[in-house]
């Protein structure tokens, strides 16, 4: 059941997000430098950034289930219908790019033939090598990751733009 709607998010909800925020940016960053590390070091490297999108994946799960069961505080006061809607599809387009990029990311993944390894355990490549559809992959993967990074920024802007502009609180809804 949901409850009537909150002045700011819940402990979870906040801890979701940030967590989700963190490895976002870890992702971000291990996918621009993967191929910086020597070549020895590349396969866990590379599986590390893999990891660390999977912990995203689960992370945007979690946040969606966590969400369907719990009221989320209304648009600031004063918002117009179109600023409400605006607020609705970029959460929205956050929640599907945090559940794309590391989805897509097994494309490349196993295009290379290589499979996921947990440390006690792996999980070999569903498929063979398949030299031309690596740098497609990989592409798609990476322009995706770009739309999820640029979306990121743009609700870290608007944030504080209702901070310091407006004044409205929205950003501490999140932050306390």
């Amino acid at each position: 059941m949901i409850e009537t709607q909150p002045k700011r998010y819940d402990s979870v909800a906040r801890s979701l997000h940030w967590a989700s925020a963190i490895f976002i940016l870890a992702a971000f960053i291990t996918g621009l430098t993967v191929d910086t590390p020597p070549k020895e070091w590349r396969p866990p490297y590379q599986n590390a950034h893999f990891l660390i999108g999977l912990t995203v994946l689960a992370l945007a799960i979690l946040r969606l289930g966590w969400r369907a069961g719990h009221a989320v505080p209304p648009p600031p006061a004063g918002s117009s219908a179109l600023a409400a809607l605006a607020i609705k599809l970029g959460h929205g387009a956050l929640y599907l790019m945090m559940l794309a990029v590391p989805l897509i990311g097994f494309a490349p993944l196993f295009t290379r033939g290589r499979g996921i390894n947990f440390g006690l355990f792996q999980i070999a490549s569903p498929i063979d090598r398949t030299k031309e559809w690596i740098g497609p992959t990989t592409e798609v993967h990476e322009v995706a990751a770009y739309a999820l990074i640029a979306l990121a920024v743009g609700a870290v802007a608007a944030a504080i733009y209702h901070q310091v502009a407006l004044k409205d609180g929205v950003l501490l809804r999140m932050m306390r």
